[in-house]
């Protein structure tokens, strides 16, 4: 039997069910526009852009027709709502086109592509028992099927399922006879278990009367990440008899010491950081999820990312599996990352994908012992005048996507710093007013841009501030207004990503 081909990597393949948003834009540029903002947002796994869709329609009480372009939006059901809030955002239609029809039936690797590719920032919580307990048994029936493809699909799907049950037969396959069982048990038990006591059983496969159990155990611990399998693999990659084996162990290794040295647990994590005087850095994610599989092996394998960790003790977390660690950190989604002192207070929170550059920065900021976020919420809540606090906060919350709890915190800055002396003061309304247009409360978000516009010309998002005062002013029937702030994008930032869309807008007021 060939190993390689019997080992295959078990993921996540169930999740909420899929729909397809319909979405019309006026232009090609906008359509792109729109359908960058829904990728961006993590909202859909595909956006296709069909151009030359001819629409006939009412608007205000007169028949209309217009070529338009339409968008194809592939998502799940759960993500529908953040389709709708990306292209809101981003359109320049008063009342955009946005519906959803349900997916009955497709491809099934297709299907489950498209669910994987979205689940990287489904909500924990809904991630749990994917596969129905009832269909326990007949998997576990499966594991003993001649069929060597039915016997990998069956740890497939046992693996995403996880629980007492499905991890009492994985151990039992590890301890059985057949060697092809053994294999089997090896790969899918330290995809449920994350258990003392099962990867001891995995370490001992490594001496297993067979190669092709012995390749396997090497195989999984290699990509485990876990960095204590690192001096067993090296061991064995000296001294086992067989030549396959020795190549996967070393391989193996050499991944693990040249990677992120991940415990397996928070509370040893928590002990370790004590006893170093380091603070922890704990990395939730999903298996079978895109984007955290996209972000383990970029910007997490990145040999600069890599280096800053080892001034920390890092901690990877399945938000499933370990759903009570998740829930209790407030982590509403994956992947996210999460850097905690000795005593587990927050110091600063990533949620969702973060490019190289941010995390370094955040890493770096960490390493300084700059307020960690659970002492700038308590400073901030008995302090609105403590403008740095209220700033860590308000920005916390804005890139966990919580708005709404944002706003007090903005407000708190803007009111104690009217000169910027802290330098948040000009960020903090913009971020006011973006809010307050997206929520359709344009007079407030006017009076926010101006304000910034006014006090900070130079301010380094000038351009979009202009465009955000423009579309306000437009929404408060007050064209001639909107009509200035936009032409001023077009004069004064010629090279703005905002131009396009400023000279749509204004192409509106023409009409009308």
């Amino acid at each position: 039997m060939n190993p390689k081909k019997t080992v295959r990597a078990l993921r996540l393949t169930k999740s909420p069910p899929c729909v397809i948003g319909y979405v019309t834009c006026g232009s090609r540029t906008e359509a792109r526009r729109v359908a960058a903002a829904i990728l961006e947002a993590k909202a859909a796994a595909c956006v296709n852009i069909v151009p030359g869709v001819e629409s006939h329609y009412w608007w205000e009480a007169k028949l209309q027709k217009a070529v338009e372009f339409l968008l194809l939006v592939k998502t799940t059901r759960a993500k529908a709502a953040a389709v709708a809030q990306a292209v809101k955002a981003a359109h320049s239609y008063e009342v955009p086109e946005i519906l959803f029809v349900p997916v009955s039936q497709g491809e099934g690797r297709y299907l489950r592509w498209l669910r994987g590719a979205v689940a990287g920032m489904v909500l924990w919580a809904g991630l749990a028992g994917q596969v129905r307990a009832d269909a326990t048994d007949d998997w576990i029936a499966k594991l003993g099927d001649a069929d060597e493809e039915v016997r990998v699909e069956a740890a497939e799907k046992l693996s995403q399922a996880g629980g007492p049950k499905v991890e009492a037969q994985f151990r039992r396959l590890v301890a059985s006879t057949n060697p092809e069982h053994r294999q089997v048990g090896v790969v899918g038990l330290l995809k449920v278990s994350d258990a003392d006591e099962d990867m001891e059983r995995v370490r001992k496969c490594l001496a297993d009367e067979s190669a092709t159990v012995r390749w396997t155990a090497a195989l999984t611990l290699g990509r485990s990440g876990w960095v204590e399998a690192a001096p067993w693999l090296s061991g064995l990659a000296t001294n086992d008899a067989a030549e396959s084996v020795r190549e996967i162990a070393a391989e193996g290794a050499a991944l693990l010491q040249a990677g992120v040295a991940w415990r397996r647990t928070l509370p040893a994590a928590l002990q370790q950081a004590k006893e170093l005087r380091k603070p922890v850095l704990a990395y939730f994610h999903v298996r079978g999820s895109e984007y955290c599989e996209k972000l383990a092996s970029t910007v997490l394998a990145d040999k600069e990312v890599v280096n800053a960790s080892q001034e920390f003790v890092c901690v990877r977390i399945d938000a499933v599996r370990q759903a009570a660690v998740a829930k209790r950190h407030d982590v509403r989604g994956a992947p996210t990352i999460l850097v905690l002192d000795a005593d587990e207070n927050e110091m600063t929170r990533i949620a969702g994908a973060v490019e190289r550059a941010k995390l370094l920065a955040r890493l770096a900021d960490a390493r300084r012992g700059k307020l960690t976020l659970r002492e700038a919420r308590r400073s901030a809540d008995q302090d609105k005048a403590n403008v740095p606090a209220n700033w860590k906060v308000a920005e916390a919350y804005l890139e966990d996507g919580r708005e709404d709890l944002a706003e007090r915190h903005l407000r708190n800055v803007i009111a104690s710093d009217g000169e910027n002396r802290y330098g948040y003061t000009d960020d903090a309304l913009f971020a006011l007013g973006y809010l307050l247009g997206k929520r359709g409360q344009h007079a407030q978000a006017v009076f926010a841009m101006e304000k910034l516009l006014t006090h900070w010309p130079a301010y380094k998002d000038a351009d979009k501030g202009w465009y955000c005062l423009g579309l306000s002013r437009l929404a408060l029937g007050q064209p001639d207004k909107a009509r200035a702030a936009l032409e001023r994008v077009l004069s004064e930032f010629p090279q703005s990503p905002v131009v396009s869309s400023a000279k749509q807008a204004l192409a509106k007021i023409g009409e009308k």
